[in-house]
């Protein structure tokens, strides 16, 4: 029961974070933290799920390393926009020029 209410408030704060995810698109270093805390919800809830269903948790360990990746990927593109146009909205990115 207690592991199904823990569910319950992964999910919702899942939901909360596309929220901010939707709200925040502006700025890329708001979108992209959103996105971590988007992917922490998601690898909280797997967490859960495997240990109530008592199947292996190496899977958490891969996705862990995906989101290290995907974080890294996106600040090295936001620190390239920052160099290039000096800020980072959203708005002034234009993506012919890349």
């Amino acid at each position: 029961m207690f592991i199904w209410m823990n569910l319950n408030l992964t999910i919702l704060t899942f939901l909360i974070s596309c929220f901010f995810y939707s709200t925040y698109y502006k700025h890329i270093l708001l979108t992209l933290i959103s996105l971590e805390f988007m992917m922490i919800n998601l690898m909280m809830s797997m967490y859960m799920i495997l240990i109530k269903l008592n199947f292996n948790i190496f899977i958490i360990a891969m996705f862990i390393s995906i989101m290290v990746c995907e974080g890294i990927l996106g600040l090295s593109i936001l620190v390239y926009m920052i160099r290039n146009s000096g800020n980072d909205y959203s708005l002034t990115l234009n993506l012919i020029k890349w």
